[in-house]
């Protein structure tokens, strides 16, 4: 699993354990890295503030990237082959390797031509085909990153993370658009890359009504799941993010209400 239904149920050590992960594969992977954005819940992590309006940040066991279809490392290996080296495996068409109690997930997404659903080959590994992955790749942002890896070596490098709208269309997606999993930590994370973005939250919205004009494929069927699920505080984004960092009955309704009041500013509205 890499997945919980709260906050609370996130082991301590997963998130410096997946950012460790990241920091490991990061470097073995040079050759592509003009063909890889950061996205998914790290991203989060890296593009908001640790901290805010009571909430504890981002949390995660996964590093996902977007990869552009045809990326390739050519006559000198592959994917695959190159992360197997670091101890990374295949396990349901998925890249993991234990690190102490937990198992660490590397996942790839990318975007095919006609295509909505369903993955592909890009290398050697599969990845998921989601759409706005081509506009997170080319909207991105360098992030200083620093840490230990996962052999305990310090690591400094600057990885390129999805900016702020092309997240937030991928994050409403995974709740809520066609193949959206509805899972409480997604309405989280758009919670907090609103809230709490770096740059500010009228950015964030700012960076996400962006979007409209930039051919992003993603877009139209994230202004739907804003519209079915993110503008009132009984309907499921603020319902299932409010569950996801459960306190008291007050607490949660405020938090709702912080999810509708920023999704009814996504719209516009």
């Amino acid at each position: 699993m890499s997945k919980f239904d709260t906050f609370d149920a996130y082991p301590a050590e997963s998130l410096p354990a997946a950012e460790a992960a990241l920091l490991t594969v990061w470097r073995t992977l040079e050759r592509y890295q003009d063909d890889l954005v950061l996205v998914g819940g790290l991203a989060v992590h890296y593009l908001t503030r640790r901290s805010v309006a009571g909430l504890p940040g981002a949390v995660t066991m996964d590093a996902d990237f977007g990869i552009t279809l045809g990326a390739t490392g050519g006559q000198y290996g592959t994917i695959q082959s190159d992360l197997s080296g670091l101890g990374f495996k295949t396990e349901n068409r998925r890249l993991v390797r234990p690190c102490g109690t937990l198992n660490l997930y590397i996942d790839f997404l990318t975007e095919a031509p006609s295509a909505t659903t369903g993955s592909r080959w890009v290398d050697d590994v599969v990845a998921s085909v989601i759409p706005g992955i081509n506009r997170a790749l080319a909207c991105r942002r360098k992030v200083a990153i620093e840490g230990r890896d996962l052999y305990g070596a310090a690591q400094r490098c600057h990885i390129p993370v999805a900016d702020i709208g092309p997240l937030l269309v991928l994050k409403l997606n995974a709740f809520g658009g066609p193949t959206g999993r509805r899972l409480p930590k997604d309405a989280y994370d758009v919670l907090l890359a609103v809230t709490a973005y770096l740059d500010g939250a009228e950015a964030a919205v700012q960076g996400f009504r962006r979007e409209a004009e930039t051919g992003n494929t993603g877009y139209a069927s994230a202004i739907t799941a804003l519209k079915n699920d993110f503008t009132a505080p009984e309907k499921d984004g603020p319902t299932r993010a409010a569950e996801f960092f459960p306190g008291s009955s007050a607490k949660r309704e405020r938090l709702r209400q912080t999810v509708a009041t920023a999704g009814r500013f996504l719209l516009g509205e």
